[in-house]
């Protein structure tokens, strides 16, 4: 029978590998969904904009009460941090809502600047803050493995949407309570 109790070498292995399968776990459930609503009906959800509101609003409110970051960092974390908040309420109160201000330039834009500069930023405060031990390893291969693992799970996630007559059926849609996209089986 084998020993239950691990090995000092298998401990260590274990004190790397598993804040980094928790971070690339939850990493990935983040990333998914809205990869694949992107692919399957070439939107990005309320929800998952109220997921990166809420999840950035918090962090600036942190970062700015506690501190940690020198400047510059500080005032482009900040500013990162606050550029979704300030999107949604300008969306609403410009615009009149978030689907109508997608219709213009501007708003589109800032919140592709968004999608590519706040969201990672939020997603490695979290890890900063939940994980320390993941990036004050200094390992440049670790958190290039996570960033990678994300990335790839993204891109299949928009494949599957994308894609989604060959894995889903309309049923599957309609059963889950979620909107048929344009492109499934029946």
């Amino acid at each position: 029978m084998p020993d239950p109790i691990p090995s000092e070498s298998t401990r260590e292995r274990l004190t790397v590998s598993g804040p980094l399968a928790l971070a690339a776990v939850t990493l990935g459930l983040l990333t998914w969904p809205i990869a694949f609503n992107l692919g399957a009906y070439g939107e990005i959800f309320y929800d998952n904009i109220f997921q990166v509101v809420v999840a950035s609003s918090i962090l600036f409110v942190i970062t700015t009460v506690n501190g940690g970051y020198d400047a510059p960092w500080k005032w482009l974390i900040r500013i990162a941090l606050a550029a979704p908040l300030f999107w949604l309420l300008a969306a609403a109160f410009v615009t009149g809502s978030t689907s109508e201000a997608m219709d213009q330039p501007i708003f589109v834009v800032s919140l592709i600047l968004i999608l590519l500069i706040s969201v990672p930023l939020t997603l490695r405060l979290l890890v900063d803050m939940s994980m320390p031990e993941l990036t004050q390893t200094g390992s440049r291969r670790i958190t290039a493995s996570i960033v990678a693992l994300v990335a790839v799970l993204g891109a299949i996630g928009f494949t599957v949407g994308r894609e989604n007559s060959r894995f889903l059926t309309c049923y599957d849609f309609s059963v889950a309570g979620a909107a048929e996209p344009d492109n499934c089986v029946r």
